[in-house]
């Protein structure tokens, strides 16, 4: 093996344009395929991440209008919930760990001169457990205290704070909304799309809301997480029939109900992204096949332009094993030393995308690329296994010529 490996060297080293060539093509297909997977699974861990901000098993709910008539209610009923409602979908449900009504209204919001009309929303406790609010560094989300004791606290997003404060300080200065001032504990961060839908919300506590901007008994919607042992799907079928009977709706009316439900959601997410891997990986191992392919042709070359070479190793007693081991000796070590050239290069890509994306301030979707470790051991092997195939057909081709031909030729 080790004079397989000192004349593969030799070999290479008098045909280096050859051996370049050669190795070209599996060199490309595995830089294609590094910067395929490494870009694919970062722009999966950036979407799945935007998803970190919600409670895996949670599900938003939204009354619509009656679209069909049903018992006493006519066609057009809106249906509206109250605190008694969640009370009992509390009895009903115990499997429900978290439940926040959501209301929420356009309001002028003045700081000094300044002011703007933004949307504010009224949050409890559990809208906490619900929605992972994040803020940037020097501010902090609501307490339990904050809304036990209806403190006149705000968050607010980033828009509104360039609105009111421009480039002073925010944290801990009075916001006035609806004639009442609340002071910032916090802005809220920019980092993904649901950050983005919140740069010009404002949040506060939902007892301060209804003294301060909208005193209503009624919700349009809420929101509610579960129990990690409970089917997400299951649950929600469940709570649409209760709905339906308690609200007086038909359960096939659509227009009357809205269920988002979180899990379903992200699921469908992860079975794109694994059809995704598939298809990247169907692509780049075309890629890599037509670079094996052309290995094998150049190994074909090789073994005509050696035939008399290998006649005369046969004649002095070289076995037809040895011969095999030659060769492919020469395949592997091309496809493997190109292939490494390739992962480097494709590794360094990633580096390139990953250090432009840092000035990309206010990306939105795709963070950074991720080409894991096992990415690369498997590509290793990838590549080991590419050129003993590269090589077994002009191997198995060089063991078969006879010594009395090959010299004659």
């Amino acid at each position: 093996m080790i004079e397989s490996i000192q004349e593969t060297y030799y070999s290479m080293k008098q045909n280096k344009v050859r051996a370049f060539m050669s190795g070209f093509g599996v060199s490309w297909g595995i830089l294609i395929l590094v910067v395929m997977l490494g870009t694919g699974k970062g722009f999966e861990e950036s979407v799945m991440n935007m998803f970190s901000a919600f409670a895996q098993k949670s599900l938003y709910v939204n009354g619509g209008s009656m679209s069909l008539p049903f018992g006493n209610n006519s066609k057009g009923t809106a249906i509206l919930f109250d605190n008694e409602y969640f009370k009992r979908l509390r009895t009903r449900f115990p499997e429900i760990e978290a439940l926040s009504p959501e209301v929420s209204a356009g309001t002028l919001i003045q700081n000094d001169d300044k002011s703007g009309v933004f949307s504010t929303t009224g949050i409890n406790e559990d809208y906490l457990k619900i929605r992972i609010l994040k803020v940037n560094d020097e501010g902090r989300i609501f307490n339990r205290a904050d809304i036990a004791e209806e403190r006149l606290v705000a968050i607010i997003g980033e828009s509104v704070a360039t609105a009111l404060f421009g480039n002073g300080k925010v944290i801990g200065n009075p916001v006035n909304i609806s004639g009442t001032l609340f002071t910032v504990t916090g802005v809220l961060s920019n980092d993904d799309i649901f950050g983005a839908s919140d740069i010009n919300s404002v949040y506060i506590p939902l007892s301060s809301y209804r003294q301060f901007v909208g005193n209503t008994d009624y919700f349009s919607g809420f929101s509610l997480s579960v129990s990690q042992a409970t089917d997400s799907k299951q649950f929600e079928e469940r709570l649409r029939n209760y709905i339906a009977a308690q609200s007086g709706f038909s359960v096939k009316d659509e227009q009357a109900l809205y269920i988002a439900n979180f899990e379903t959601q992200t699921s469908a997410f992860e079975g794109l992204f694994t059809g995704l891997r598939k298809i990247i990986w169907i692509f780049g191992l075309c890629f890599l096949i037509s670079g094996v392919v052309g290995v094998s042709n150049i190994m074909f070359v090789i073994v005509k332009e050696r035939t008399r070479e290998i006649g005369i190793r046969r004649t002095v007693g070289a076995t037809p094993e040895s011969i095999i081991r030659l060769i492919l000796t020469e395949a592997v070590i091309i496809t493997t030393l190109s292939g490494l050239a390739g992962l480097a290069v494709g590794k360094g890509i990633l580096m390139l995308i990953d250090w432009i994306l840092s000035f990309a301030k206010e990306n939105m979707f795709f963070k950074q690329t991720d080409f894991e470790l096992g990415m690369a051991v498997l590509a290793l092997i990838v590549l080991i296994a590419s050129g003993m195939i590269a090589g077994v057909f002009p191997a198995l081709k060089a063991s078969t010529i006879q010594p009395v031909e090959a010299m004659r030729e």
